[in-house]
């Protein structure tokens, strides 16, 4: 077993309410694919987004996208 939470390498489809989110990007959060805290001073700063509405959303977990946070189906995954 890893050490760390890696990202599966698929979207993560989830419904969100409006607010502030901010997108682990060194994978040792707890809450993935949601920043805890748990990265260190060298690791990658998450990246943060805002809902203003609920909605449904693909987070990405290849890093392969152009729209970060969000899938765009740059790893050939079809959206619904």
């Amino acid at each position: 077993m890893s050490d760390s939470n890696e990202p599966t390498g698929m979207p993560i489809r989830i419904t969100l309410e409006p607010g502030v989110y901010y997108r682990c990007t060194c994978g040792k959060s707890f809450n993935l694919p949601f920043c805890d805290g748990s990265h260190s001073s060298d690791a990658p700063p998450p990246i943060r987004f805002e809902i203003t509405e609920k909605k449904q959303v693909y987070i990405c977990t290849c890093d392969l996208t152009v729209t970060p946070p969000f899938c765009d189906g740059s790893c050939g995954t079809e959206l619904d």
